[in-house]
């Protein structure tokens, strides 16, 4: 089942699941779907047909060394807007473009770490007594939920968060504070050192953050 998104009848059960996979990819051919699937190629085959025709997925052509060329599938911005739908970004963009002519930046920044104050003081008492794994994967669903398509991934000292849809671009493209709070929140939340990775505003093709098992603050 798809998180984040209202579910589209087409959307259900397999192709969900096909499309769950393909949202922390940048593609994958339909006998890679099938194998992480364990289903047969050709029911595969028939679902991304309905998702194709459905328009949530689309297909390039890749040249093989030998044989025919093989086709690999991709999200669809429509996918990726009825997984996470949009938050109305660009409203934001002007509420925030009117507050700073009005009482200038620093009111702005002002709103957006009050933003973050509030959110973190929503959910400190969830996050207390909890250890650093269930602090990370509760913050993985609050995150998910919000529309983020996150991928979390663990190793021997460190979890990585990758983040492969920005719910908030278009505002965060402008008001890069956004960010900061976002990484702030992280932070107070999980009770250790986490770092950005890679930033979508810096052309990386997700965000993604670093969060420490040793470097507690």
């Amino acid at each position: 089942m798809l998180r984040g998104g209202i579910l589209d009848p087409v959307l259900k059960e397999t192709r969900g699941e096909i499309v769950n996979l393909l949202k922390t990819r940048q593609g994958a051919s339909a006998n890679e779907l099938a194998e992480e699937l364990k289903l047969h190629s050709m029911t595969i085959r028939q679902h991304l047909a309905i998702l194709e025709s459905n328009g949530y997925i689309q297909r390039t052509k890749v040249k093989s060394n030998r044989g025919r060329p093989k086709f690999f599938y991709h999200l669809t911005q429509k996918a990726k807007e009825k997984i996470a739908p949009s938050s109305y970004p660009q409203f934001a963009v002007e509420l925030l473009d009117i507050l700073e002519s009005i009482d200038g930046s620093e009111k702005v920044d002002h709103l957006l770490r009050t933003h973050v104050e509030n959110k973190v003081q929503a959910e400190t008492e969830n996050f207390e007594n909890k250890t650093l794994r269930q602090k990370v994967d509760m913050l993985t669903s609050l995150l998910d939920g919000e529309g983020y398509m996150v991928e979390l991934e663990e190793t021997l000292d460190a979890y990585l968060f990758k983040m492969h849809h920005c719910i908030l671009k278009e505002v965060a493209q402008k008001y890069h504070q956004l960010c900061n709070s976002e990484l702030e929140m992280f932070l107070q939340l999980l009770g250790v050192f986490v770092e950005r990775v890679c930033h979508i505003i810096a052309e990386d093709s997700y965000c993604s953050y670093r969060v420490s098992k040793l470097n507690v603050i």
